[in-house]
């Protein structure tokens, strides 16, 4: 008894924390590895230190922007963008993929227009984008959208199709319509695979909207701020230190996903993975 106690649904989960806190360890000091290195390839010389500033630099100039009321307002703007043709994204390719996924013939039918669009980078349409919205900020949504359109419509179709075939036929078999399968059982097991999308599609949507504000311009925005950075004889640190504050905004989305599904989708393969460290652990 007391063998079987030691081994215990309790133990699991206390493993299961412990090497959660191995992981972020390890990532953490694989970053402070990173900062090190970079570091001394600054300061020794190996690359010219004006072009790349030392680490300890550009984390500080990044820590300095935390109170700027200037780079904020300049960050308020990109994810305000972001955030906004991410969730227009969502709001058109969720019921896309639901529609296609549960009508065959559509899904053949558009398949061809999909597999043209979807190549298409979203910089290409930047003239085209001005030209139809004209404002800075509607041309950096509209990119963002269309550029996060696809990983998220293309995973509600993956998930769709791996939908048990035998759930399905269960509630038909009980006197459930389409849209009560649909809502009971398709889009339930697509879920986790819709959330992979929308992580997905956040990292390039963050990437398109710098990117939009540095080929497009506008007032206000972080690609804005680096071009500003560059002027003037350039500020490398302050550049580096802004496309710092880029990536923290994408980890910290990607975390917020990641333990948004741990929480939504607990059996899915969100926890897989760590369940299955847990038991090799064991």
């Amino acid at each position: 008894m007391k063998s079987a106690a030691r081994f215990g649904p309790g133990t699991g989960r206390g493993t299961l924390v412990s090497r959660r806190w191995g992981r972020a360890l390890l990532g953490a000091l694989g970053a402070g590895g990173a900062v090190l290195v970079l570091e001394l390839l600054a300061r020794t010389g190996v690359f010219d230190g004006e072009a790349l500033p030392p680490a300890t630099s550009v984390l500080a100039r990044a820590a300095e922007m935390a109170v700027d009321d200037g780079f904020l307002g300049h960050l308020g703007t990109t994810v305000s963008a972001w955030l906004g043709g991410l969730a227009l994204a969502v709001a058109l390719a969720v019921p896309a993929g639901l529609l296609l996924g549960s009508l065959p013939r559509l899904d053949a039918a558009s398949l061809a227009v999909v597999e043209l669009a979807r190549p298409v980078p979203s910089v290409a349409l930047i003239p085209l984008a001005i030209l139809v919205f004209a404002e800075p900020v509607r041309v950096e949504r509209s990119l963002v959208c269309y550029a996060a359109l696809w990983p998220i419509l293309l995973n509600t179709l993956y998930g769709l199709r791996d939908v048990d075939p035998v759930a399905k036929e269960t509630l038909r078999s009980f006197g459930f319509g389409p849209l009560s399968v649909l809502l009971r059982v398709s889009l339930p097991s697509a879920g986790p695979f819709v959330l992979t999308g929308v992580r997905i599609a956040a990292s390039v949507g963050l990437i398109v909207a710098v990117s939009a504000e540095l080929r497009a311009g506008g007032d206000s925005g972080l690609g804005v701020y680096l071009l500003q950075s560059q002027s003037g004889g350039g500020r490398p640190d302050l550049m580096v230190a802004g496309a710092v504050w880029a990536g923290a905004l994408g980890v910290v989305t990607n975390g917020v996903l990641v333990a948004l599904g741990q929480l939504a989708f607990p059996h899915s393969a969100y926890v897989a993975r760590s369940s299955s460290n847990a038991g090799r652990a064991e």
